[in-house]
């Protein structure tokens, strides 16, 4: 029996969730841009880089934070800030810059906007898979949702386009990113409209690797090769300074989360501190005959669960254990055995005239 409503359920995706299909991780493209500078593919950036890594893990050091591993978001934001220079807000508080930093970067920092566009166009090349039948698990997403008999919110933290593609081969159904016919991004599309039959909202939280701002405007195209930088915010930590839909994605994932019954997240390893705060808030609002709100897939093969859900709850900052429920497994596994009704209702009791 299906006992779920409409928005009950609330479903976000992080990087694990595309691992598998051969994407790799945040931290995996730091490890592959480490591996082409020791094989001197990126030498140029050899000692730039060594700085910026070495410089970002001592300021974790200053704050009591030993053993943080680099990731692109990190990297590219800091490159980002960098690239600012003197029209950084601060700057006027800075007797000067780092010797080194001018050393290693020339007056104009040439070398901090050569090194970003470097990695932003090989981050195209990483995210972007010649075959998208290794994505073909999603398409227990859409079977869900299918079962359900409701519209379903997915809220992706990936730039890839694995959902996507996957909903492509179901010519009957209508995946909304938020776009009109003239491929202009509004966000009155994720409004309920009874005149469009949709079956998944998709909020891509940190942008699409085929997104583009022309003329001021977001937009998409077909042919991510011919994208110079795609419309991509590195992490949520720099988001809410920005305008839409970034704005409006945070505004519309806290609503969702403090509306649902459940909230399931595949392949997130909680390293975004805003994302956890609106988590955290929803929660703490669980009603008392749930018997959980947050179901956790993560796959961290040498770690115990009981370890993993420590981590989880000192990133959540809640003491509460009974609030999440864990699952230690690949993606495609979860999507498998446990993304269904039947299994979904064993922490969802029968309504008794709430909801």
């Amino acid at each position: 029996m299906n006992n779920f409503r409409e928005d009950d359920i609330l479903i976000l995706i992080g990087a694990g969730c595309s691992k598998e299909a051969g994407i790799p991780t945040s931290i995996d493209m730091v490890k592959e841009i480490e591996e082409n500078i020791s094989k001197g593919e990126w030498k140029d950036y050899k000692e730039l880089y060594h700085f910026l890594k070495s410089s970002i893990l001592y300021a974790d050091g200053l704050q009591g934070k030993y053993g943080e591993e680099l990731n692109i978001e990190r990297l590219v934001n800091t490159l980002s800030e960098l690239e600012k220079k003197e029209e950084h807000p601060i700057y006027p508080f800075i007797g000067s810059w780092n010797s080194k930093i001018m050393e290693l970067c020339g007056h104009n920092f040439e070398k901090i906007r050569d090194f970003k566009s470097k990695i932003l166009k090989q981050l195209k090349e990483w995210i972007t898979l010649d075959d998208y039948s290794k994505a073909s698990y999603y398409q227990k997403i859409i079977a869900f949702e299918l079962s359900l008999g409701y519209p379903l919110r997915v809220f992706s933290l990936n730039y890839d386009l694995c959902l996507e593609k996957t909903f492509t081969q179901e010519q009957t159904l209508y995946l909304e990113r938020g776009f009109n016919a003239s491929r202009n991004w509004e966000w009155q599309k994720f409004e309920k409209n009874e005149n469009i039959p949709v079956n998944i909202y998709l909020y891509k939280m940190h942008g699409s690797i085929d997104w583009e701002i022309k003329d001021e405007i977001l937009t998409f195209s077909d042919e991510i090769s011919k994208i110079q930088e795609p419309s991509l915010i590195f992490g949520t930590n720099y988001k809410l300074q920005y305008v839409d839909p970034y704005l409006f994605f945070a505004y519309e994932l806290r609503k969702y989360c403090l509306e649902a019954k459940l909230i399931i997240t595949i392949g997130y390893g909680y390293g975004d501190e805003h994302i956890n705060s609106i988590i955290a808030q929803a929660i703490r609002k669980k009603e008392d005959n749930l018997k959980a709100k947050l179901i956790i897939n993560i796959f961290e093969e040498n770690k115990k669960d009981s370890e993993l859900e420590e981590i989880v709850c000192e990133k959540l900052k809640i003491k509460d254990k009974s609030l999440i429920v864990l699952k230690n497994m690949k993606a495609s596994e979860f999507l498998k055995s446990e993304l269904n009704i039947e299994k979904l209702s064993e922490y969802f009791p029968m309504r008794n005239g709430f909801g």
